[in-house]
């Protein structure tokens, strides 16, 4: 019978040797065992260049990207965080976690991760569906997010209209959280409720981006639309736009009797 060896209660200058010789995932994965163990892999300097998030319904795909492997072939590592007690494999996953009874929920192993590994902001969050547990309080917390993406992975043709509805408005309270710490948003998603993309149009963000949608285009974008739209850029890709409401949109803008 064989013992476990207690890495930790080793003598530090015997500690830290052994820690720098584990791979990327390795120290990851002993990161989040404890606040003493992510204090102690911390010290290893493994700076984070930006990593990327994406919410679906089932988990959280977390992306870190490194720059400096410090002799490591890796150069990103993905970590799945699952929500439900059955784990899921696939060859192509780096790391995985799912929710057992006395261990933290997923969400609450991203920002442990994003401490050990130095990172201080979030480049891209991806919402390729509405979770369906709350994510909220992990979104309050999350520090400056550069670009937020509304991914057309939805699959709003198969839901009835009632339940696309109570979609887009999960949606919009997701993007009022984290429009504070974000002030950038890509959307491929046509909304059923006109009043929920006027909203949108009307928040002060620095960029805001429209695309096609695969399965079904944004209706004509109106003169309303243009003049309510407070995004300092914006960018419509495959929109219908009518060619005589955009003249008067710009004669408008010229004699200033618009948002500027």
């Amino acid at each position: 019978m064989t013992t476990g060896l207690p890495l930790l209660r080793l003598p530090y200058l015997v500690l830290m040797p052994v820690l720098e010789q584990m791979e990327f995932k390795e120290r990851i994965s002993l990161s989040i065992l404890s606040k003493r163990a992510r204090m102690f892999v911390k010290l290893l300097k493994m700076e984070c260049e930006h990593i990327n998030l994406k919410l679906e319904h089932d988990r959280i795909e977390m992306k870190l990207f490194f720059d400096n492997c410090r002799g490591f072939e890796i150069r990103t590592v993905k970590v799945f965080m699952y929500i439900d007690k059955y784990q899921r494999h696939n060859y192509h996953y780096d790391m995985s976690f799912s929710c057992c009874p006395g261990r933290l929920p997923p969400m609450d192993y991203v920002l442990p991760i994003m401490d050990v590994t130095h990172c201080k902001s979030i480049k891209q969050l991806t919402i390729a569906e509405v979770p369906q547990w709350d994510t909220l309080p992990l979104l309050a917390k999350l520090p400056k997010i550069d670009e937020v993406i509304v991914s057309s992975g939805w699959r709003f043709y198969t839901l009835s209209y009632e339940d696309s509805l109570e979609k887009e408005k999960q949606l919009l309270v997701i993007l009022r959280t984290v429009l504070p710490v974000s002030s950038a948003v890509n959307f491929s998603h046509r909304f059923q409720n006109p009043n929920h993309l006027q909203e949108i149009l009307k928040w002060n963000l620095d960029s805001l981006v429209l695309k096609q949608h695969p399965y079904k285009r944004f209706k004509t974008f109106s003169l309303n639309d243009l003049l309510v739209t407070n995004a300092n850029a914006l960018e419509l890709h495959d929109v219908t736009l009518n060619v005589k409401d955009l003249n008067r949109f710009f004669k408008l803008w010229m004699k200033k009797m618009c948002n500027p």
